[in-house]
C-alpha cells in the first residue's frame, strides 16, 4: 500500500511541477510578447517621427524652391493621342502643403511627392514665362524646357503666379 501511495505522489508531483513549469513558460512567453510589441512600438513612433522630420524638412526646401520662381504653382498636360500622355504638377493645398505629380507615359515615369517636384523643379526653373507673354512663345518655352515633342494633340497649361494671377492656355 505504501508503494502505491508512493508511486501516486509521485505521479503527482510530476504533474503539478510539469504544469508550473508549462505556466512560468507561458508567463514568459506573454513578458516577452509584451515586450516585443512595446519595442515594436518605439521603433514605430520614432520611424514616424523621422518621417514627419523628413517631410518637413522637405516641405521646407520645396518652399524655398518655390520662392525662387515667377510662379507659385503649374499644371501642364499634354496628350499625344494613342493614351500617350505629358502630366506635371505642382501645387499646395489650403495648408501649404506643397506637392508634386509626374505621369509621363512617354518616357514611363510616375513620381510624386519630393521625387516629382525635384524633377519638375529642375526644368521649371529655367522658364522665364511672364504674365504678358504670348501662347505660342509660352508653348514653345514649356515644350523646350520640358523635352516634349511638339507634335501634340491637345495642350493646357495653368500657372498660378505668387500675387494670384493665373495664366492658362489651351491649344
Amino acid at each position: 500500500m505504501k508503494r502505491i501511495l508512493f508511486i501516486f505522489l509521485s505521479v503527482f508531483c510530476i504533474a503539478l511541477l510539469t504544469a508550473c513549469g508549462d505556466q512560468t513558460n507561458e508567463t514568459d512567453n506573454n513578458t516577452n510578447q509584451k515586450n516585443i510589441a512595446q519595442n515594436n512600438i518605439g521603433k514605430t513612433t520614432n520611424v514616424n517621427y523621422s518621417n514627419h522630420l523628413q517631410n518637413t524638412q522637405d516641405q521646407y526646401e520645396m518652399k524655398s524652391q518655390l520662392e525662387k520662381l515667377d510662379f507659385s504653382e503649374i499644371d501642364l498636360e499634354v496628350s499625344y493621342g494613342e493614351q500617350k500622355e505629358y502630366e506635371a504638377e505642382i501645387n499646395h493645398d489650403n495648408s501649404g502643403f506643397i506637392g508634386g505629380e509626374v505621369d509621363d507615359d512617354i518616357n514611363n515615369e510616375h513620381l510624386s511627392g519630393k521625387a516629382a517636384f525635384d524633377s519638375i523643379y529642375s526644368k521649371v526653373k529655367q522658364l522665364t514665362i511672364s504674365k504678358d507673354m504670348n501662347k505660342k512663345d509660352t508653348i514653345h518655352q514649356i515644350l523646350n524646357s520640358f523635352d516634349l515633342p511638339a507634335d501634340y494633340k491637345r495642350f493646357e497649361l495653368e500657372i498660378i503666379f505668387h500675387d494670384g494671377t493665373k495664366l492658362k492656355y489651351v491649344d
